[in-house]
């Protein structure tokens, strides 16, 4: 068998140059091989499928993320206060207000604002039987700044927007009407830009009820997600923040 440097001469020798240069071409040619336009078409349409669920899918997710952030921020105020009320040996209270965002200090719907104050003496500054209209300023130490939450609503929900123990009654619910019993305090204390008439109540055991009440069986705090000054009303993006009476222990719950 003639060596292998030999045989290679002599089997290029058998084409032509002309043989050679066309298959030369159309392996080049093939190697070069792009993309058909069906093959483009579908590729751009792959795409712009992506790219719609992409736009829809960002304003559920920083929804999302955007109510998480405003549960977890209640549920630590309402911790804070009724450690404070243990620690300092006081009474310590948690005020809700829902504003118009596009209006300061006007009720509405889109953003929550809280206040926490404490007594001053560590007194409850009054008998629940003589309760006073608003809560004496002078009285009152100023706990933290005031939290403004936007895009949130403060809703009452069903039992079926959200697996929970049941509220006993409306009474207990934040975002209630029936909620305030006409006491309020304000922000700043010296002023009067926010009246804060739904009003959350720790003892120095560390029990709530709301303001001039006994304690309760739980308070709730019922969150919903908001666009401007309306409600989403069809998101399933709800939280429930319930307050246990006795004790005071704060508990999330989400679908």
């Amino acid at each position: 068998m003639p060596p292998l440097c030999d045989a290679l001469p002599r089997a290029l020798a058998t084409v032509s140059l002309p043989t050679l240069k066309r298959r030369m071409r159309l392996s080049h040619a093939k190697s070069r091989h792009g993309f058909t336009l069906i093959e483009l078409l579908v590729v751009m349409g792959i795409m712009s499928i992506m790219v719609a669920i992409l736009v829809l899918a960002v304003p559920a997710i920083k929804g999302s993320q955007d109510i998480t952030k405003s549960s977890d921020d209640i549920q630590g105020v309402l911790e804070q206060a009724r450690t404070l009320a243990m620690a300092d040996n006081t009474y310590v209270w948690v005020g809700f207000f829902e504003e118009n965002p596009n209006s300061i200090g006007t009720a509405g719907v889109g953003q929550a604002v809280i206040s926490v104050v404490s007594s001053s003496d560590g007194t409850q500054l009054f008998t629940n039987s003589n309760p006073p209209t608003v809560l004496p300023s002078a009285s009152l130490t100023q706990v933290n700044k005031l939290m403004k939450l936007p895009s949130l609503h403060l809703d009452i929900l069903s039992a079926a927007a959200v697996t929970r123990p049941s509220v006993p009654a409306n009474t207990y619910q934040i975002g209630s009407s029936s909620f305030s019993n006409n006491i309020y305090f304000t922000y700043p204390l010296s002023g009067s830009q926010y009246k804060f008439y739904n009003i959350i109540q720790f003892n120095p055991q560390g029990d709530a009820t709301r303001i001039a009440d006994t304690p309760t069986q739980v308070i709730e705090v019922g969150l919903r997600p908001a666009h401007g000054n309306v409600a989403t009303a069809s998101s399933k993006n709800v939280v429930a923040i319930q307050v246990a009476g006795i004790g005071g222990h704060v508990t999330v719950y989400r679908p």
